[in-house]
């Protein structure tokens, strides 16, 4: 997954199961401009019957379907529906043919709705998703944490005679389900049918606290970093070479964004790890990664050249004054500066409240600390330190873990220290390796391959290599 999101303005959307509500629906769909991310396709099923008026909210690419929001109608036939937990709310209205939807959307930001009566919703296409009959086994694998949670998740073992190697897949920043879902996609899932395909085993899991791995303290969950997550992976690595069919020498870790940062954290203290796998994984410290981030990022979405030096010098004075310990004046004024280009680039006013709501999000996501260590970790010493075989990828187009950044940099790292390492760099493939326009995030959700075919190739042909027992 991708890097842990540090604005307001990205959607997050709690998720109910469903029951009927309604004898009848009518749906309208289209998309709100999401500021950095481009336009995000939306649906509003108006769902009336004898339990009264409910909005049914529909994502495709964050993978929510017919959400239901009670509605309460205002003066003038407006509909008024709202989701506390994630500070959503919506007032519409239909016309009076029914034939469209409009009003606005608030979610610390305001969001227009112009969306138009369909029969019914438009499917996502993902060629590359599996589908049964597999040409493997799937078992479910429970582990218990000792700080006593469940970490759960699915091993796929290939046919034929084992024990088999095996790939433990470590997820990106931000809490991910076991086929690291988003946008639409699900990258875990179809890197698994294919190593699972050729002959290596994978175990992929649910982060902390989604899915399967169900927590009751979630302060373990709130103050974890890193360092915990990697306690997670070390976890399930274990429990895949306990595994009858699994060889427990033939055991690494793939991990991808900030799971290539955790990768080798697990390799050096765990000295019988057969790889690892960095896929856009990062070789530079985070402030830096984020410093380049930010600039990318706002070049693909038009800032000027001005907006992106008064944006880069405020997050830089901010990283320094938080790495020094500081929470003052200075640092809230700082973040407000960073607030006010943002709004500026992308065309927003915030009232009181929304800029109140705006800066305390932003200060609570700073000082958390899950930022605070990714802020000001080094991943070098660490990578100098693995005796496994490494192979680092990164796509050009990239926008959040650059390739020019970060390859150098854990190859200067690992070859130093005389480690074994294989670096490939994929020409026009974005963050989440698919192939890419622009690598702008906008287009992660629009793009129908969910990973690169070549990059799977690439990366199955490397693993059997290393894993080859003959």
């Amino acid at each position: 997954m991708v890097l842990r999101r540090i604005s307001h303005c990205f959607i997050w959307l709690c998720l109910f199961v469903c029951t009927s509500v309604a004898d009848e629906v009518r749906i309208y769909t289209g998309s709100i401009e999401v500021p950095t991310l481009g336009p995000l396709e939306m649906s509003l099923g108006v769902a009336e019957g004898n339990e009264g008026t409910y909005l049914l909210l529909t994502v495709p690419t964050q993978g929510t379907q017919d959400i239901p929001l009670k509605a309460t109608f205002m003066q003038g036939g407006m509909l008024f529906a709202e989701l506390p937990q994630a500070g959503l709310s919506f007032e519409v209205k239909e016309n009076k043919d029914q034939s469209k939807l409009t009003g606005v959307m608030h979610q610390g930001l305001e969001f227009l709705i112009d969306f138009i009566r369909v029969e019914e919703l438009s499917t996502l296409i993902r060629p590359q998703e599996p589908k049964a009959p597999f040409p493997y086994t799937e078992r479910e694998v429970t582990v218990l944490h000792p700080d006593n949670f469940l970490l759960q998740g699915t091993l796929t073992i290939p046919e034929g005679k084992g024990p088999f190697p095996c790939a433990v897949m470590i997820s990106g920043s931000g809490q991910q389900d076991r086929d690291e879902t988003m946008m639409g996609h699900k990258p875990f899932l179809v890197i698994a049918d294919y190593l699972s395909r050729i002959g290596i085993a994978v175990l992929r899991y649910d982060d902390r606290g989604i899915g399967g791995s169900v927590m009751e303290d979630y302060g373990l969950l709130r103050n974890a970093t890193s360092v915990d997550f990697a306690t997670d992976a070390a976890l399930m690595v274990h429990a895949a070479r306990l595994h009858p069919e699994i060889d427990a020498r033939r055991v690494g870790v793939i991990g991808h964004s900030e799971g290539g940062l955790i990768g080798p954290m697990v390799a050096v203290e765990d000295s019988a790890l057969a790889f690892v796998v960095m896929l856009a994984g990062p070789g530079v410290s985070g402030d830096e990664i984020l410093l380049l981030q930010q600039s990318l990022i706002l070049e693909s979405a038009g800032a000027t050249e001005e907006q992106i030096d008064r944006l880069k010098n405020a997050s830089l004075s901010m990283y320094e004054l938080m790495e020094a310990g500081a929470i003052d004046e200075e640092v809230v004024d700082l973040m407000l500066e960073l607030v006010i280009v943002q709004t500026e680039i992308q065309g927003i006013t915030l009232d009181d409240a929304a800029l109140e709501e705006v800066m305390e999000d932003g200060m609570e996501q700073m000082y958390s600390p899950w930022m605070q260590y990714f802020l000001f970790y080094d991943p070098a010493p660490t990578l100098t330190e693995v005796d496994c075989p490494i192979l680092a990828m990164n796509g050009t187009l990239d926008l959040q873990v650059d390739a020019n950044q970060n390859l150098p940099a854990i190859a200067t790292a690992v070859e130093e220290a005389g480690g074994d390492l294989t670096i490939v760099k994929l020409e026009n493939l974005n963050h989440l390796f698919q192939p890419a326009t622009t690598g702008a995030i906008s287009e992660y959700g629009q793009i129908e391959i969910t990973f690169d075919q070549e990059a799977l190739g690439v990366m199955g042909a490397w693993l059997l290599e290393v894993t080859d027992d003959d």
